[in-house]
């Protein structure tokens, strides 16, 4: 009898090696986190391998799988596998795409992980916010900013004794003394076509002020006043009449239906001598231009005393129903730590997300300095976003442009134009009600 016990319990025990054995060989085994980038460039795509292959050497049981959509319609790429729940751990999420991936639960909030995470220390305060800028949850980390500065020819200024603006009133005046229809030069290169809207937007929010706004996520509702939005105000009408100024007395007549493209074209070629665009325009700049021929500038200050613009970006989150949510995160929070953040801004010509940055010499001495000195000075250049919730913002977006040229070819008034923004924007909140926190 003696014997039959000891021999059952060493079978037991030998029955409990081979499961916390099992258990440990299981935790081991090799696992692939399948990533997928959207605003893909070869460039960038080489360096997420690289970040990826170290990550992999201090993670043998770890591969990382990198998909590399093309950059016209990865945005739709992207929903499609998220809407049928193909194998994915980690996506890129724009900020147009938050709202929508994060209603319908593609995505889970990382808040937990992100507050326990070091590199939360270091983030800057535009990082921060647009972190949580949805529900005040952290449905993804931002990797870096498309925010937007002042280019200017430094070799037109130059000749014409001219220092850059430092108010948009200045900007009119500068641009109007460059401005040879004769010589084919102008002050400005307005964007009236696709997009162009977004520059008045920035306009009137300068007018305005940040304190008179609802909230950063909600730039186009005023602080005072139910549902009230921006384009009721006098400041709003001012920025329009502005906005017009602007493109009938300082840029090409064509530039009512100048996109992205056209507007950096005609800043490189010299026919405009002011362009306001994201930081991604450094790269071009350096390529086509010499030195000495081109800079930049802090944006201009509005009437508020204060320049508030959009904070492009994009960044990263995690599938909710990834297999492997801890390696994701980790992977996630490795590829986005200080270093290697610093490194992803240089090569993508976004300006970081962790303060140390602003040390390095490629920010701090280049044409980037102009960006450090806007984030340097938060009180002064501060950040806004559309309500990019609301379901209106889908129709808006693809209507809109058309409405401004209407208004710049003088086919509506400024108080027309006014009145139809202020509708949709009052219908939107009637409807769905306040979306921001």
């Amino acid at each position: 009898m003696k014997r039959f016990a000891k021999l059952l319990s060493v079978m037991l025990f030998a029955v409990l090696l081979l499961t916390v054995v099992g258990t440990a060989l299981a935790s081991t085994e090799p696992i692939t986190l399948r990533m997928i980038e959207s605003l893909t460039s070869e460039p960038r795509t080489k360096l997420l391998r690289e970040i990826a292959d170290n990550y992999e050497k201090e993670n043998p049981n770890v591969k990382i799988e990198i998909i590399t959509p093309p950059f016209e319609g990865a945005d739709a790429k992207i929903s499609q596998m998220l809407a049928t729940k193909q194998p994915l751990d980690i996506v890129e999420v724009r900020e147009q795409m938050i709202t929508m991936f994060s209603n319908n639960g593609w995505i889970m909030p990382l808040d937990e992980q992100v507050n326990a995470w070091e590199g939360k220390k270091t983030m800057t305060a535009a990082a921060l916010e647009s972190m949580t800028l949805i529900g005040g949850k952290a449905w993804m980390v931002p990797s870096g900013f498309y925010q937007r500065c002042l280019f200017y020819r430094k070799d037109l200024f130059d000749a014409a004794g001219l220092q850059p603006p430092k108010t948009y009133e200045e900007m009119l005046e500068v641009g109007k003394k460059l401005t040879k229809p004769e010589e084919n030069k102008y002050g400005y290169a307005f964007r009236g076509g696709n997009g162009g809207n977004q520059y008045y937007e920035v306009e009137a929010l300068s007018w305005l002020g940040f304190d008179k706004l609802a909230n950063t996520a909600a730039a186009f509702y005023l602080k005072d006043g139910e549902g009230k939005t921006i384009f009721t105000t006098p400041e709003a009408k001012e920025a329009l009449e502005y906005h017009k100024k602007l493109y009938l007395e300082a840029s090409p007549s064509d530039s009512v239906t100048w996109a992205f493209s056209e507007m950096v074209q005609g800043f490189i070629n010299g026919t405009a001598a002011m362009l306001i665009q994201d930081s991604e325009v450094i790269a071009t700049c350096e390529a086509e231009l010499q030195e000495g021929q081109w800079w930049t500038a802090p944006l201009p200050v509005g009437p508020s005393g204060q320049s508030v613009s959009p904070n492009g970006y994009s960044g990263w989150g995690v599938t909710s129903y990834t297999e492997h949510p801890e390696e994701a995160v980790d992977f996630l929070l490795y590829f986005l730590n200080s270093e290697n953040n610093t490194k992803y801004a240089k090569v993508t010509a976004l300006v970081p997300i962790h303060t140390s940055a602003v040390e390095d010499p490629f920010f701090k001495e280049g044409p980037f300095a102009a960006y450090m000195e806007m984030a340097n000075n938060p009180d002064v250049y501060t950040y806004a976003v559309r309500p990019q919730m609301y379901e209106a913002f889908a129709s808006y977006k693809e209507e809109i442009d058309q409405e401004f040229q209407k208004y710049l070819k003088d086919q509506i008034s400024a108080d027309d134009l006014l009145a139809h923004l202020d509708k949709i924007w009052s219908e939107a909140y009637a409807q769905e009600g306040q979306l921001w926190q």
